[in-house]
């Protein structure tokens, strides 16, 4: 999504349409986990997962759109998402050191990548040994979901991606309306 799209990201109804509040949840997210929301947008995610990561853990919000970027670090400049750290990342490189995050998660993102070989292999090399890589994703096996089919995955089609990788497929969970949560493990 181009960032001139911002304001559907931000939309007062995603909750209720996408039941962010239940992908939390299912992220396991405590105190001191370090967190990449990879493909942040306008930091929608990495301001609900700040808190829950704090004191101690950053959340590195990163995006390829110089817009959004600046856009993300202005939505975070308030009292209690000081740990957001806005990360400009390439079309193939997330920009993120190599182990320096203990989850890396990208929301309907990962359909949408130039290079999504390169970039996955770019988000194992940063996360930490037994580090989460989440992707969630608009379930293409689901006719019902009111989404064009060039913006969803099958899980199939995830894990096969996925399997090129030192990844352990580890769970998936439906339990969002829309899409899949798949989780990884780093081997």
């Amino acid at each position: 999504m181009g960032w001139q799209g911002a304001a559907w990201l931000e939309r007062e109804e995603r909750e209720r349409e996408e039941r962010g509040s239940l992908l939390l949840k299912e992220l396991a997210l405590r105190p001191g986990l370090d967190v990449a929301d990879v493909g942040a947008g306008t930091g929608y995610h990495a301001r609900r997962i700040a808190p829950r990561v704090a004191p101690a853990g950053r959340v590195y919000a990163v995006d390829v759109q110089p817009q959004m970027v600046a856009m993300l670090a202005r939505l975070a400049a308030q009292p209690g998402l000081e740990n957001i750290v806005p990360v400009q990342a390439s079309a193939s490189d997330p920009g993120l050191a190599p182990a320096s995050v203990d989850l890396a998660l990208m929301v309907d993102v990962y359909h949408e990548l130039e290079y999504p070989h390169e970039v996955l292999g770019a988000l194992v090399r940063a996360l930490r040994p037994g580090g989460r890589l989440v992707f969630v994703e608009y379930r293409a096996e689901d006719d019902r979901v009111p989404i064009k089919p060039l913006h969803k995955m099958s899980e199939a089609q995830i894990r096969r991606e996925a399997a090129l990788h030192p990844l352990d497929w580890e769970r998936t969970a439906d339990t969002l309306p829309w899409q899949h949560v798949v989780i990884f493990r780093k081997r």
